[in-house]
């Protein structure tokens, strides 16, 4: 990236941040977090939950640079209908971290109440870094050798296994007491929870590198039930300890009229919802898009493509592209003629 577009990047953030500021001053909201656990449920207390909103400057800036930066990437250079549907995936991205950082979520998850903690958790750990992912061109071919140790990192097991121990490590009470207690503990929560959901995202979107050559269909489905049973796993110690683990969090849930047990319950629930929809929706659209990869490849090798090419074009993201190309037909139609 160019020194000028680091430059403009670093000003739209600025502006960002600004205009916060501002707009949090004209509408009585923050511009910044408020001093931690008691001032978040204070606010929560004294106020209709949906009328708190908070702008905090850091998160803003930093939701704006990684939407910049990956816009004005090289790599957006490209037909113009892919670049759409790239953009398309970007801003929606960029848009959920905004919402799961500024709307009222947020306030009340700082305020203290388990469940909505949760389901900030997810927006920001699960939806908003797979819509990330999809604005990115899919790794080409070779790069597992030419960077061994991001390889390394975003090999299946390994990412699981980071994003598993940062689901975890986060859900311990004392460290998750000093979440709610300081604000940049909060912020860094946020990007551990955002950076593990791009790490564990990645192998099944085939980003940054090239996948392992194992790891097709049927092991990328075997993946996403490990993600579905480590979160129902999770769930299921929530609605069934009969006991709450977070001291910290008693307060909260009695603003809202909860016992704290509820709200660990009702956190549960927030999970395994979260990670059944996103489970089976991974599997459903790896599923549908094998069988269509199949079919469209098979016709190109009868309409005599080189197989070799065939399949180098379905590993690259390119079958459809390399149809338009040779005048197969993307679709075909069921029934007789």
């Amino acid at each position: 990236m160019t020194r000028a577009r680091w430059i403009l990047i670093a000003l739209v953030c600025a502006s960002i941040v600004a205009i916060g500021i501002v707009v949090a001053g004209l509408t009585g909201g923050a511009s910044e977090f408020w001093s931690g656990y008691e001032g978040a449920l204070a606010r929560v207390n004294g106020q209709q939950w949906w009328t708190l909103w908070v702008l905090p400057g850091l998160l803003l800036a930093l939701i704006a640079a990684l939407a910049l930066g990956i816009r004005t990437a090289p790599s957006w250079a490209g037909p113009a209908y892919d670049r759409r549907r790239r953009s398309t995936f970007l801003w929606c991205g960029a848009g959920v971290l905004v919402l799961s950082v500024c709307a009222p979520v947020a306030v009340v998850a700082q305020g203290g109440l388990l469940s909505a903690h949760m389901l900030q958790h997810v927006l920001i750990g699960a939806l908003a870094p797979l819509l990330i992912l999809l604005a990115i061109p899919r790794a080409q071919r070779g790069t597992r050798e030419r960077h061994r140790a991001l390889a390394f990192v975003l090999h299946p097991a390994v990412a699981f296994a980071i994003w598993l121990g940062c689901t975890v490590a986060w859900l311990v009470p004392d460290l998750h007491h000093e979440v709610l207690a300081r604000p940049w503990v909060w912020v860094l929560q946020q990007v551990a929870v955002f950076g593990a959901g791009i790490v564990m995202w990645a192998p099944i979107t085939d980003r940054f590198v090239d996948p392992p050559a194992w790891f097709r269909t049927g092991a990328k489905c075997a993946y996403m039930i490990g993600v579905w049973f480590a979160g129902v796993a999770i769930a299921n110690v929530y609605w069934f300890s009969g006991t709450p683990f977070y001291d910290s969090h008693e307060a909260g849930a009695a603003a809202f009229g909860f016992s704290a047990l509820q709200d660990q319950a009702n956190a549960g629930t927030v999970m395994i919802l979260a990670h059944c929809a996103i489970t089976f929706g991974a599997i459903a659209v790896l599923f549908f898009r094998h069988a269509s990869e199949r079919g469209l490849e098979q016709r190109l090798i009868e309409a005599g493509v080189p197989e070799d090419e065939v399949h180098r074009a379905t590993f690259d993201g390119e079958l459809v592209a390399l149809a338009g190309r040779t005048g197969v037909a993307v679709r075909t139609r069921t029934g007789l003629d």
